[in-house]
C-alpha cells in the first residue's frame, strides 16, 4: 500500500466530519422536489444510487433540461450528498438535477470508477422519460476530481477508443456542455497533491498502465468537445489545474467560458469549490447563475 493513502484516509476523514456539520447546518429549499436513492445498478451497493431534483412546481409532462452532477473528494471520498444544496439550486434555475455517486478509489480503480459512471448515464437515458426531463439538452458537472471524471466521460462518451479501453459503450445522451468547477485535469504534474493518487488509480506500475493518459486531459482532449464553462477562485489550491483546462480547450478550439473570482469573504479569498460546499453565499449564487445560464444558451 502506498504510504501516502493511510495519510489521505485521515485527511478525508476529518473532512467528512467538516462536510457533514456543513450539511446539518444547510437548508433545502422547499420548491424543489428530491427523490433520493435510486439504484441504477441493483447491486444493493450505496454506491449505485443517485439522486433527482426539480422544481415542484413541473408537471409530468414538462421537458427541463437535464444536469448530472458528480461530485468530488480526491477520487477516493465522497458521496452525493456532499453536493445536495448545490443541486438544490442547480434546479431552481429551471433544470432537473441527477447527484450520482460512484465506488470510490480506495476500494476500485479509476476504470471500475469510470464504469459506474457510465452506468448512471445509460439508467438515466432509459428512465428519464418517467421524470420532466427533456433528454434532447442534458449537461454534465463535476467538481475537483468529479471535474476530472466529467472531462474523461465526455472524451469516452465522443471516442470509440477510449470506450474500449473502459469496456463502456456511449451513452447516446445528447450533451450540449460541460461545467468544470475547480477542476484536477493533470495528475500527472509535478503536483503532489495529484500525483499521489495515481498508484491508487491505476496500480503500482501506473505508467505502464492503458490508462495513464488519462491522468492528463490534453492528452485525450479534442476539437470535437462540446462547449466548457470552467470556475476558479484565487483561493482554490487546484487554480492552476483550471487554467491549464483553459488552455487546453483553447488549443483544440473548443467553445469555453472561463471565471476566475477574487472575491474575498471575511478577508479571505473564496475557497476551492466555493460554489458547491456553500450555495447560498453572494458569489456562489453569481456562479451558479452564470453557469447555468451558459448552458441555457446552449438549449435547442
Amino acid at each position: 500500500m502506498d504510504i501516502f493513502q493511510p495519510i489521505l484516509k485521515i485527511l478525508w476523514k476529518n473532512t467528512e466530519k467538516m462536510d457533514n456539520k456543513r450539511i446539518a447546518s444547510q437548508t433545502p429549499i422547499d420548491s424543489i422536489k428530491e427523490i433520493c436513492d435510486i439504484s441504477y445498478l441493483e447491486d444493493g451497493m450505496k454506491a449505485h444510487l443517485l439522486d433527482i431534483y426539480y422544481p415542484e412546481s413541473a408537471k409530468e409532462t414538462d421537458k427541463l433540461p437535464v444536469i448530472i452532477d458528480i461530485h468530488g473528494g480526491g477520487w477516493m471520498y465522497g458521496y452525493k450528498e456532499i453536493n445536495k444544496y448545490f443541486c438544490f439550486k442547480l434546479a431552481e434555475k429551471g433544470f432537473l438535477v441527477a447527484s450520482i455517486n460512484y465506488r470510490l478509489a480506495d476500494t476500485v480503480y479509476f476504470d471500475d470508477q469510470i464504469r459506474d459512471i457510465f452506468s448512471a448515464f445509460h439508467w438515466l437515458k432509459e428512465n428519464l422519460s418517467s421524470y420532466p426531463a427533456d433528454l434532447n439538452n442534458v449537461f454534465l458537472c463535476g467538481d475537483s476530481a468529479g471535474g476530472h471524471f466529467a472531462c474523461v466521460s465526455m472524451a469516452t462518451e465522443i471516442t470509440p477508443d477510449y470506450q474500449k479501453d473502459f469496456g463502456v459503450t456511449a451513452s447516446g445522451l445528447n450533451f450540449k456542455a460541460v461545467g468544470a468547477i475547480c477542476p484536477a485535469v493533470d495528475l500527472a504534474s509535478p503536483d503532489i497533491a495529484l500525483n499521489i493518487q495515481l498508484k491508487m488509480l491505476l496500480g503500482e506500475k501506473y505508467k505502464q498502465s492503458k490508462l495513464y493518459k488519462y491522468m492528463n486531459f490534453e492528452k485525450i482532449a479534442s476539437y470535437r468537445l462540446p462547449p466548457f464553462y470552467v470556475v476558479t477562485s484565487n483561493g482554490d489550491f487546484l487554480q492552476k489545474q483550471a487554467f491549464k483546462l483553459w488552455d487546453i480547450l483553447v488549443k483544440y478550439n473548443v467553445e469555453c467560458e472561463f471565471e476566475n473570482y477574487r472575491d474575498k469573504i471575511n478577508g479571505k479569498y473564496l475557497p476551492h469549490v466555493f460554489g458547491v460546499v456553500d450555495p447560498y453565499t453572494e458569489p456562489a449564487e453569481r456562479f451558479i447563475k452564470n453557469m447555468t445560464d451558459f448552458f441555457k444558451s446552449k438549449i435547442v
